[in-house]
């Protein structure tokens, strides 16, 4: 018997190894260099070399580099030994996960195996058996596409589950004695886990449980006790820093929504996180798309038969797991049925509401499912021999199916990311991919060759500074109108935007690319699906016709959809511009197609809440942005979701006073139109309601005359001064202030370029003195430029000036503030030092000197 048991235990042992080898093989075909959840990966990757070079955990990509305190250092310390050996090296952070999944799965298999092995005397006679249980829920978890996705990923979710399973290892043990050895190793884990995440500290709480009711385990409480004071120390940490934690973010939420609320988001956060289970249960569960379809191409697998089938199926699972956990209650299911209990209570008022939270719990479940199983089988003696075997053939037969739907979207994972590596930059213009194959760590490669160390980048993914070593800021691009835009470039003083390419026709206002009267935003770089924007001064303050035309956004998203029509991010993308032509109804009736394929998401229900705006249903739009409002991830639209409310719920009261359609004049409306498009840079557009009011019969001549003052800052900004001047002689109001102004400054403007133009000619143009009505004129000129939006104008126009007249102070003032606004760094400083030596107690050129300073400061990495 012994030599059959032996070779029994070796088959199993082979067979494991097989399975860590194949799931080590998918693992490898799955790696890159592109980060998918922004900012968590490239934090973690940035950080742990900090760690090692400042024994610091703080933000070195920011100015002022702050201490972090949002997310804990467990992950950068798990990667200091890959920062060691490569630093900043994605590919092999990522490998440190990768191995710490394949320990995962070996404690996964040891755990079941030690759990089954603590079974009685009377079945002992199962030793003889495979451990084949134990090895087809090993292939079902390796094989399970969301483990595989997040084993080729920088989060932590992988590393926590291996630390988890390694705390249920140890105390899943026959022998009562505690050994120093293992209440070693306890206390090293338990104080890793919530450093790895914090709710990590829901295990540690279960062990504290668990040990506190049996003298014999009270030395657990050891570990208890350093993990909770290494915790508190933490907290105490990020207190003091009086930044931005989980517990403040938690608090906030509890002061917005009161007592009542809270409870009412609790119970919606559990149901929510109970099918977030399920889904990781049985991936491609009819409902809420899983994760993994962000990185897979076109078709997304969804499991046929309706949801409910699935969740009552999970529940039973779930219940005979737990049964399972009651059966082994001394040998670490009291722990797991804590650890289950708690987590939930603790997922139940966290802020963020994301299901990938509920991940780990999928192996602990697993995990007793066979003692759970085993101990149902053992009480039911009624049924005879066949029955118990129909019953396990029918579980195998499930188990089967699951596992080849499991491999069929591993594979579909495996091959779009060979399709990336192996197409180049032809698979973002022909595979159409999501927003998380674009590799922003190669824009960051260009941005180190072919930028000042001194240069600051705003981007829309951290993983950018992983490779630039530049300051960056974490910048939402897609959302920013110009004026927003300046404001973020002038604030930060950024040299170069970084966004998704072309492609994705919603990452960014691609007009401005063209149409923006303070800069010139230039593409330096597109590959890979992203693009570098550099930013420089619009000297004309006029718009070009290069980078942008109208009909191209739809164009594009209309054969990404085409090409990819159950592909989420183009369903988003081609919904969005529907939306921007205002072609409602074809939204809407494309939404309800989806949710007909039960495709459901946040982002469709606040764009279909928009579409029921465009057509007046205000009602319907409100149910919708409250639905979006209970949905995982409406944490990240909140902004979205409560405009839309608000909106609506604004439109809904003006709509029930049946005369306030009639208050308004339309050129009154109009003109308000006008006027906004004007601010968005939307020229054509504000063109059109300008012709309009110009044509009405109905528009007074004080709406006209306003209509012919932005018509003429349209003519201008177009770069045509005399139809622009043309215009403005046609207004009644002959002192209009506006009008006397835009007359000044385009006259102003002919006799300097003809003055400029003709002393340019001269050899004597350099070192002569401007008189000083004429240097009045000039600077009032440069002010009216500035105060019309367009102060590239002005530097052109200071930077002649003062090339005509190099001695002339105040000119050189007004110039070094615009190449410093500009950062044109070297020039305003040398500007400014000569200032200083002219006026040594100006405090201005002083404060303007250390700002120059402060943005020249370069970052260390």
């Amino acid at each position: 018997m012994q030599p059959s048991l032996h070779l029994k235990q070796n088959i199993s042992h082979y067979l494991i190894v097989i399975i860590l080898i194949l799931f080590t093989v998918l693992c490898s075909a799955r790696l890159s260099e592109i980060l998918m959840y922004n900012p968590d990966s490239a934090d973690y990757v940035i950080m742990a070399r900090g760690l090692i070079n400042d024994l610091e955990y703080r933000q070195i990509y920011s100015p002022e580099e702050p201490f972090f305190t949002l997310r804990p250092p467990g992950m950068s310390l798990l990667l200091i030994p890959a920062a060691l050996i490569a630093p900043y090296d994605v590919i092999m952070a990522k490998i440190t996960v990768v191995i710490t999944a394949v320990f995962m799965l070996v404690l996964f298999y040891g755990l079941m195996c030690r759990l089954e092995d603590s079974i009685s005397d009377s079945d002992l006679k199962q030793g003889k058996r495979f451990h084949w249980p134990q090895l087809l829920l090993t292939l079902l978890i390796a094989s399970n596409p969301y483990i595989l996705l997040y084993s080729t990923l920088m989060m932590t979710e992988v590393p926590f589950i291996a630390c988890t399973l390694a705390v249920l290892y140890l105390i899943a043990r026959d022998s009562e004695t505690i050994s120093k050895q293992q209440l070693f190793l306890m206390t090293c884990l338990l104080i890793f886990l919530p450093l790895l995440r914090t709710i990590g500290i829901s295990l540690v709480l279960a062990i504290g449980l668990w040990s506190i009711t049996s003298r014999k385990r009270w030395p657990y409480l050891i570990s208890v006790f350093c993990s909770l004071a290494v915790t508190g120390a933490w907290m105490l940490r990020n207190s003091a820093r009086q930044s931005v934690s989980y517990s403040s973010v938690l608090m906030d939420e509890f002061k917005k929504v009161g007592v009542l609320g809270m409870m009412v988001s609790m119970v919606n956060r559990v149901l929510t996180h109970f099918e977030g289970l399920c889904q990781k249960i049985f991936p491609g569960m009819p409902g809420e798309l899983p994760e993994y379809e962000r990185v897979v191409l076109n078709d997304n697998f969804v499991l046929p038969g309706s949801q409910l089938i699935y969740l009552l199926v999970s529940l039973i699972i779930i219940s005979v797991a737990v049964y399972g956990m009651l059966k082994k209650w001394s040998r670490g299911g009291a722990v797991s049925f804590y650890y289950l209990l708690l987590t939930f209570f603790i997922l139940s008022v966290w802020p963020w509401l994301q299901l990938r939270f509920t991940l780990p719990l999928i192996p602990v479940l697993l995990a007793y499912l066979p003692s759970g199983i085993s101990a149902l089988g053992a009480r039911a003696t009624p049924f005879v021999v066949w029955g118990k075997r129909v019953l396990a053939g029918a579980l195998i037969l499930g188990c089967f199916i699951l596992g080849i739907t499991q491999i069929s979207t591993d594979l579909r994972l495996v091959d779009a990311n060979q399709k990336m590596i192996s197409m180049g930059d032809s698979f973002y213009e022909t595979e159409f991919p999501g927003h998380n194959f674009c590799n922003f760590v190669a824009a960051g490669n260009w941005i180190q060759k072919h930028s000042d160390p001194a240069a600051r980048v705003l981007t829309r993914r951290t993983d950018t500074a992983i490779s630039a070593h530049r300051f960056q800021q974490l910048a939402h691009l897609e959302l920013f109108n110009a004026e927003e835009l300046h404001q973020q470039i002038q604030s930060f003083s950024a040299k170069y935007l970084v966004c998704y390419d072309r492609n994705y026709v919603g990452a960014f206002k691609w007009y401005l690319l063209d149409s923006d009267p303070v800069y010139r935003l230039t593409p330096v770089y597109a590959e890979k699906g992203v693009m570098v924007i550099e930013v420089q001064p619009n000297y004309e303050g006029t718009v070009r016709h290069q980078y942008w035309r109208e009909e191209e956004s739809m164009e594009i998203a209309r054969r990404a959809y085409e090409k990819n029509p159950d592909q989420f991010s183009c369903q988003i993308g081609y919904l969005e511009q529907l939306q921007a032509a205002q072609k409602y109804q074809e939204a809407i009736e494309l939404i309800q197609e989806l949710q007909k394929k039960q495709i459901n998401d946040v982002r469709i229900v606040c764009l279909q809440g928009w579409a029921y705006v465009g057509i007046k249903q205000y009602e319907i739009a409100l149910d919708e942005f409250r639905k979006a409002s209970l949905m995982p991830n409406s944490k990240l639209h909140r902004g979205n979701i409560q405009r839309g409310y608000e909106y609506a719920q604004k439109m809904l009261e003006q709509k029930k006073d049946s005369d306030q359609g009639q208050k308004d004049a339309e050129p009154d409306k109009d003109l308000v139109i006008a006027g906004n498009y004007w601010k968005l840079a939307r020229y054509e557009h504000a063109m059109k309601y300008v012709q309009k009011i110009l044509e009405s019969e109905v528009a007074t001549e004080q709406d006209k005359d306003s209509a012919r003052i932005l018509q003429a800052r349209l003519y201008l900004v177009n770069g045509h001064p005399d139809q622009a001047l043309s215009g403005l002689k046609k207004i009644s109001d002959t002192e209009h202030e506006d009008a006397s102004t835009l007359v000044t400054m385009i006259q102003q403007e002919q006799f300097f370029n003809k003055l400029f133009e003709g002393q340019s000619r001269s050899p004597e143009f350099q070192n002569q003195r401007w008189d000083s009505e004429t240097r009045d004129s000039l600077l009032k000129l440069a002010a009216i430029y500035q105060s019309e939006g367009v102060p590239g104008k002005a530097l052109r126009l200071l930077g002649r000036a003062h090339e005509y007249d190099p001695d002339d102070s105040e000119v050189r003032k007004q110039l070094a503030k615009l190449q410093l606004f500009y950062n044109m760094l070297s020039h305003a400083e040398e500007n400014y030092l000569i200032l200083k030596q002219q006026f040594p107690d100006d405090q201005e050129i002083q404060d303007s000197l250390s700002k120059i300073e402060q943005i020249k400061t370069v970052p260390h990495f």
